[in-house]
C-alpha cells in the first residue's frame, strides 16, 4: 500500500459519485495517466491508485524527475484537469502556505522543494486574492470537517464558511445536517445574527470569576449601570441600575463594572456613555465586558478613551440565573478599562487573552 506526499494532500481526494465515475472509467477504458511516485510517496495520482485498489488492477507508475519542482508539478496538472472555483483554490492555497519545511531526496543535501510558501505567493499560485487564502486559512484551523468538505465541494463559498467558524457549535450542526444544495442558505441564515446588528437576548449574566478579577484591579465596584437585581448578586455593586431604572438617565459614580445589553441601540447607548463619563470624571474606573466588534463606532470610542484593553481567548460563557453556563455570543469578547491603573490590569488579566494597553504621547 502506498502512502500520500504531503504535497498530494494539498488537493482534496475525490468521493462519492466522482469517485465512482473514476472507477468506471478505468474499468471500462483503462488507466491513461500513470500514478506519479517521489521517493516511493504518490506525489499525483492517488485517485487512480485507489480506483486501481478497488478493481484489482495492477497500477501504472513513474518515478518523479528530482530535478523538478514537485510542487509546481503538483499544481499544473491539478489545476489543469480539475475545474476549481476561487474558494476550492483558496483552500489549496492555504494548504500550499502550509507545507512542510523542505522535501528532500534521500540525499540530505539534495533539496528539491523551496523550503515554505509565503501566503502571498500562495494565492498567487492559485490566482486568488490573499485576503481568500486567510479566510482559507480559518476555515482550516476552526473550521469542522464538515465546513472544510463543503468549501471543497463547491457547496460554500470561502468568505462564508470563515464568518461561520466564529458562530457557536450548534450552528456547525446545523450545517452539518444540511443538505449539500441548503448549506449556502442554512450558512446566510446563522451568520445574520452579527454582532453590528445583534437583537438578541440583553440578559447575559458574568461568570463570578471575571467580577472577581474586576474587583481585583479596581478594588472595589460602586456602580453598575446596566444590570438586574439577580446579576448583582454577584457583581455586588453598591449603587445599579436595572433596564426599569434605566442607567442611561441617572448619575455614575466610582468605580464601574458595565456588561452592557448587547442589543443594539443599547450597547452603542451605554458603551458611549462610559467613555463620555470617564472623560468628564464622574467615574474614576471602568470595566466594560462587550463584543470584541472592532468593526463598530462604539467599539472604536471604547479603544480611543480607554487605557487597557483584554482580548479574550474564546467566548465567555455566560451564565443563568442558577450560574449555570447559558450559551456565548456570537464572537470574542473584550474587557476594556478606564482608569490610571492599565498595569495592574494587564497583570490580573494576562492569563485571561491578549491585553494591549495605551502608550503615552512623549
Amino acid at each position: 500500500m502506498l502512502n500520500a506526499h504531503p504535497i498530494a494532500d494539498i488537493f482534496p481526494l475525490l468521493e462519492g459519485q466522482a469517485f465512482k465515475d473514476l472507477c468506471e472509467d478505468i474499468a471500462a477504458h483503462g488507466q491513461h495517466e500513470p500514478i506519479w511516485l517521489l521517493d516511493g510517496m504518490i506525489l499525483d495520482g492517488r485517485n487512480r491508485y485507489r480506483a486501481c485498489v478497488a478493481l484489482g488492477i495492477e497500477p501504472m507508475v513513474r518515478t518523479f524527475d528530482a530535478q523538478r519542482d514537485p510542487l509546481q508539478f503538483v499544481l499544473s496538472l491539478n489545476l489543469h484537469r480539475r475545474h476549481l472555483d476561487e474558494s476550492q483554490r483558496a483552500m489549496v492555497a492555504a494548504r500550499v502556505a502550509i507545507l512542510p519545511h523542505g522535501v528532500k531526496k534521500p540525499r540530505e543535501d539534495a533539496q528539491i522543494c523551496a523550503s515554505s510558501v509565503s501566503q502571498p505567493d500562495a494565492a498567487q499560485m492559485l490566482n486568488v486574492s490573499r485576503r481568500a487564502v486567510q479566510h482559507a486559512r480559518k476555515v482550516l484551523d476552526a473550521g469542522s470537517d464538515a465546513l472544510t468538505d463543503a468549501v471543497q465541494r463547491g457547496a460554500l463559498s470561502v468568505s462564508l464558511a470563515s464568518q461561520v467558524t466564529q458562530l457557536p457549535e450548534d450552528a456547525f450542526d446545523a450545517l452539518t445536517n444540511a443538505a449539500p444544495q441548503d448549506m449556502a442558505e442554512v450558512a446566510r441564515a446563522a451568520t445574520k445574527a452579527h454582532v453590528a446588528h445583534n437583537s438578541g437576548n440583553s440578559e447575559w449574566y458574568t461568570p463570578a470569576e471575571l467580577i472577581t478579577l474586576a474587583r481585583e484591579v479596581m478594588g472595589d465596584i460602586d456602580c453598575d449601570p446596566a444590570t438586574s437585581a439577580v446579576a448583582n448578586k454577584t457583581v455586588k455593586a453598591k449603587t445599579y441600575y436595572t433596564a426599569q431604572t434605566d442607567g442611561l438617565t441617572k448619575p455614575w459614580h466610582g468605580r464601574v463594572w458595565m456588561n452592557p445589553p448587547y442589543a443594539q441601540p443599547l450597547i452603542r447607548d451605554f458603551c458611549s456613555a462610559a467613555s463620555a463619563k470617564f472623560e468628564q470624571g464622574e467615574i474614576s474606573q471602568a470595566i466594560v465586558l462587550v463584543n470584541n466588534a472592532t468593526e463598530t463606532a462604539w467599539f472604536q470610542q471604547l479603544l480611543t478613551t480607554s487605557t487597557a484593553v483584554c482580548f479574550l481567548r474564546g467566548r465567555v460563557k455566560f451564565v443563568d440565573p442558577q450560574g449555570n453556563p447559558n450559551g456565548a455570543p456570537l464572537q470574542g469578547q473584550a474587557l476594556v478599562y478606564f482608569g490610571d491603573s492599565p498595569e495592574t490590569f494587564a497583570r490580573v488579566f494576562e492569563h485571561e487573552g491578549c491585553v494591549v494597553t495605551r502608550i503615552e504621547d512623549i
